[in-house]
């Protein structure tokens, strides 16, 4: 259900890019910018599901922490530099802003999936049955 709500997010932002911005302004130069940037907000969309599916699963399986230290290195030691980058150095703007933010959640997602998938789930069942929950 969370990547069908990610791809239907996604969809609405790609196909909306253009009216998005005349809720809010009729000032041209922020229409063109929002048109430009909601495809990749709506692409940060698709990471966004397996990265909070992953962090709950981290979450329910009591390591917590590993899930938060996934999301700081993701988003301040990748995604923040990326966007540094491409947004001041190499002169991209709000684009490059919004890239550095992909960035992040791409590497976000792919190493959330990557630890669930390599959780031995035996014994995260055997830690469940030992621990006291009264």
């Amino acid at each position: 259900m969370c990547c069908f709500n990610s791809f239907m997010a996604m969809s609405f932002m790609t196909t909306m890019r253009n009216a998005w911005g005349q809720i809010f302004t009729n000032d041209k130069a922020i229409l063109s910018l929002t048109a430009m940037v909601m495809p990749v907000a709506g692409l940060c969309e698709l990471g966004n599901c397996p990265q909070t599916t992953g962090c709950g699963v981290l979450r329910g399986s009591a390591r917590p922490t590993l899930g938060a230290n996934i999301n700081l290195g993701s988003f301040y030691g990748v995604g923040l530099p990326i966007a540094v980058v491409m947004g001041f150095v190499m002169d991209i703007g709000l684009l490059g802003l919004w890239l550095g933010l992909l960035a992040a959640q791409v590497v976000c997602a792919i190493v959330m999936v990557i630890v669930v998938a390599r959780t031995d789930w035996f014994v995260q069942a055997k830690k469940s049955r030992a621990t006291d929950w009264y």
